[in-house]
């Protein structure tokens, strides 16, 4: 993560949405920098630029109710609203950010996630049916290949339903294809 010297956002991408200009605001007018807002928070500092800098769009809500305590001061309704509006996948569900490295914020769901890297590329696609998305990731910390910069920031879409939760596991590794550098189960090989 490169979080830069001006730790006002001032530098970074631009602000693409709602909640990431709403938590910059916020943060600033406290005068706080990201690493002070983690450490009031409990959020980790990628996690917060992730929001600020637009990669993360729609935080769980115990993230943005860590946040919101820390600051003093609650996101605007409609601002939550939106920002869930947006990410809705009509038929399945929300897409939902997360930090996979926040033991305590995984998801308690079934459903699908994915692992994005730095630089937002998507790395890897998984399901977890019969058991909590978070308890599946947790299995993952084994993994050589799970830490920073590989594995940055995290989403999941909650499916209740385990063979619609295969299928848009299946089409996310099938349309990624060798982009998915770590989980090409599902994909045709030449």
């Amino acid at each position: 993560m490169a979080d830069n010297e001006n730790e006002d956002g001032g530098g970074d991408a631009e602000i693409s949405n709602p909640f990431g200009e709403w938590l910059r605001k916020a943060r600033t007018g406290k005068g706080w920098s990201r690493k002070k807002l983690a450490q009031e928070s409990g959020v980790s500092k990628p996690g917060i630029y992730n929001l600020e800098v637009g990669n993360s769009r729609n935080p769980q809500d115990a993230t943005r109710k860590k946040l919101e305590k820390a600051l003093g001061q609650t996101a605007p309704h409609s601002l939550t609203e939106e920002v869930a509006r947006e990410q809705e996948v009509a038929g399945v569900g929300t897409l939902i950010d997360f930090d996979p490295y926040d033991d305590e914020s995984l998801p308690e769901y079934p459903g699908v996630y994915v692992f994005y890297d730095v630089t937002d590329r998507p790395v890897y696609v998984g399901k977890s049916f019969k058991r909590a998305i978070g308890k599946r990731i947790l299995e993952h910390n084994e993994k050589f290949w799970f830490k920073r910069p590989i594995v940055d920031r995290a989403s999941y879409i909650r499916i209740e339903d385990e063979k619609l939760c295969g299928q848009v596991e299946q089409v996310l590794i099938k349309f990624l294809k060798s982009n998915a550098l770590l989980n090409k189960q599902h994909v045709e090989r030449g």
